[in-house]
């Protein structure tokens, strides 16, 4: 069954060639004449088989355009270093001294058992991208054309993460004083807008009160418009979209809704503040030991598409991911205390219209999942890129696909790395 991408337009009727029960029902439509049968009675077989033909057809249509919505899928090409050549993006400098992330010399038996069980659930679905670290080795890595290990994976909503650490970076070097100011203070540009008066903490949790998106997580999207797309191709600016879809529907804080404008919200206090790009490089890019380039997609201002725009080598994604764990053990008071928030439900992921797999929202991050043994937090894209981070334990999975059918079994991979002994 087909599903369908951020952006592209969802078709008016499924493709029913590969249906034969819907071409029989057709042809049986059409009506083969028999010699004993009267013109009367054969007119009013056409007209029964033509209504349920028209009701079947209806039936699956409807079935395969809801299926749509149900399995998120991209480009594989541009999940797989495509985005990064293909449009406006800012380009971040690899590290002179990468982190170590070398391969496991030899595996014990629990780190083979968790290989073993990897290695079928990549090959036989979607995948792109899987690397799987325990304690800074990597246990599991592989890739399929076009990814490989030099391919800068896109992020998708991934970037949301990286977003709410750049703030927390910002807010513990004193350049914001509490995450319980209004946005507004920070961004006069956000003035008049449910983002500028919602607090950090509110556009940190997804719960500016903005109206809920029908297509969850994008900066906005409707039948005939999608701004992440607009964005991208540089037709409108991230400030524009956030002004355009700025009301309020509800109090500020009541209620999780994931929406993309919060995120870009927080990249334009970001920008505010010295720049959004600027303090990613500074206080994460160039403190992870990134091995190759990483990118960040740019609106037409040239500002970063915060909500969904990083792209870096499947590598890489696992030194950001070891980064978080460092950092909240061994990193500054401050730092400290906002990472365990960030990492810890906030509110809760009531109706479950996005992130079905998770029961808590953290700041821009998934908490609580409902598998493993639930102290993970999670990075999740769209189409199913996913990073999975157990910080007790230094244990990683870093995914890339361009379908997202799979993902119980990338769950089910990682439960098993949890409980690896």
């Amino acid at each position: 069954m087909r599903s369908f991408s951020v952006g592209d337009p969802q078709p008016a009727s499924a493709d029913l060639a590969h249906l034969p029960e819907i071409g029989a029902l057709v042809g049986q439509g059409k009506g083969q004449r028999s010699g004993h049968a009267s013109a009367t009675v054969l007119k009013g077989e056409i007209k029964m088989k033509n209504l349920f033909v028209g009701f079947s057809l209806f039936v699956v249509t409807l079935t395969a355009n809801l299926a749509w919505a149900d399995v998120a899928e991209v480009s594989p090409r541009r999940a797989s270093g495509g985005m990064a050549i293909e449009f406006k993006n800012h380009r971040l400098e690899p590290s002179a001294s990468p982190t170590p992330l070398p391969r496991a010399v030899e595996l014990s038996a629990g780190q083979r058992r968790v290989a073993n069980l990897a290695e079928p659930v990549f090959q036989s679905n979607p995948a792109l991208a899987m690397v799987i670290v325990d304690r800074g080795q990597i246990i599991y890595e592989a890739y399929k054309d076009p990814a490989s290990a030099d391919t800068a994976q896109f992020s998708w909503s991934m970037s949301k993460s990286l977003t709410a650490y750049t703030v927390g970076h910002l807010l513990c070097d004193g350049k914001i004083a509490s995450l319980d100011d209004p946005a507004k203070l920070h961004a006069p540009e956000l003035e008049n807008t449910v983002y500028g008066d919602a607090s950090l903490r509110n556009l940190m949790t997804m719960s500016s009160g903005a109206p809920d998106s029908p297509f969850h997580g994008n900066a906005y999207k409707t039948a005939t418009s999608d701004q992440w797309q607009d964005q991208r191709a540089g037709r409108v600016t991230g400030l524009e979209v956030i002004k355009q879809y700025g009301r309020r529907e509800i109090a500020s804080g009541r209620e999780f809704r994931y929406l993309g404008n919060d995120t870009q919200s927080l990249a334009v206090i970001a920008d505010r503040l010295g720049g959004f790009i600027a303090a990613f490089d500074r206080y994460i890019w160039r403190q992870i030991g990134a091995e190759a380039s990483g990118y960040w997609l740019q609106d037409r201002d040239g500002a970063a598409i915060a909500q969904a725009g990083f792209s870096a080598t499947a590598r890489d994604w696992a030194r950001l991911a070891m980064f978080t764990i460092k950092t909240q053990k061994s990193g500054s008071a401050c730092l400290q205390g906002f990472l365990r928030e960030a990492h810890t439900m906030q509110l809760p992921n009531k109706k479950k219209r996005a992130g079905a797999a998770f029961d808590g929202y953290g700041y821009q991050t998934w908490t609580d999942p409902n598998f493993g043994n639930r102290r993970s937090y999670w990075w999740v894209g769209f189409g199913g890129q996913r990073v999975g981070i157990d910080a007790q334990q230094e244990r990683i999975i870093v995914v890339s696909s361009w379908r997202e059918s799979y993902m119980p079994d990338v769950y089910r991979v990682f439960a098993a790395l949890q409980q690896m002994r």
